[in-house]
């Protein structure tokens, strides 16, 4: 069989001319969106120089290094009742049960199918920052917590999105307004 490329197409040439031409098609085109700043808190939140630290139930161990890493801040005095405090800060733990997920597999090597079942649950921190006097939320953010199957992976998990949220506020307070 005759080779009916011109003389110049080798097959070498050939593959590269293509990997050429497809190439820059081929990349997806950059995002140049960018995330937007981070919005500034309330300026109250800002202002207050009193709070109180409330626990919203759910974990004790989130509570505890939330208060911890609050008052190691140094920010904020905390206050002994909602009523010396000027702002009231919430952290509250829930698991979110979203079902259950159901697929199934086949083994096509021995034509057998397999059903399986999880359930979905999303653990999450929320911290909720309220004003003392007419109880009014003024900002709220929720850290989903990574999922973890041990129960000291749970935990230490738990104790990261305590930080994070306290790590948020910090960077958040310091926004000019």
């Amino acid at each position: 069989m005759r080779n009916t490329l011109p003389a110049f197409l080798s097959p070498l040439a050939l593959a590269v001319l293509s990997c050429t031409i497809l190439w820059p098609h081929s990349i997806p085109a950059k995002d140049n969106k960018q995330a937007p700043p981070p919005a500034p808190l309330p300026a109250q939140v800002v202002r207050a120089k009193k709070i109180f630290l409330s626990n919203g139930g759910g974990s004790n161990l989130a509570y505890d290094e939330f208060y911890s890493k609050m008052k190691k801040w140094g920010r904020y005095e905390i206050a002994g009742s909602p009523d010396e405090a000027e702002l009231i800060v919430e952290l509250s733990y829930r698991v979110v049960d979203e079902g259950t997920r159901v697929w199934s597999s086949t083994n096509t090597y021995n034509n057998t199918t397999q059903v399986h079942s999880r359930q979905v649950v999303d653990p999450q921190l929320v911290l909720t920052i309220y004003d003392a006097k007419t109880k009014t939320s003024l900002w709220s953010e929720t850290d989903h917590r990574r999922l973890a199957i041990r129960e000291k992976n749970r935990e230490k998990e738990t104790v990261i999105s305590a930080d994070r949220l306290v790590d948020d506020l910090k960077t958040r307070v310091n926004i000019p307004q």
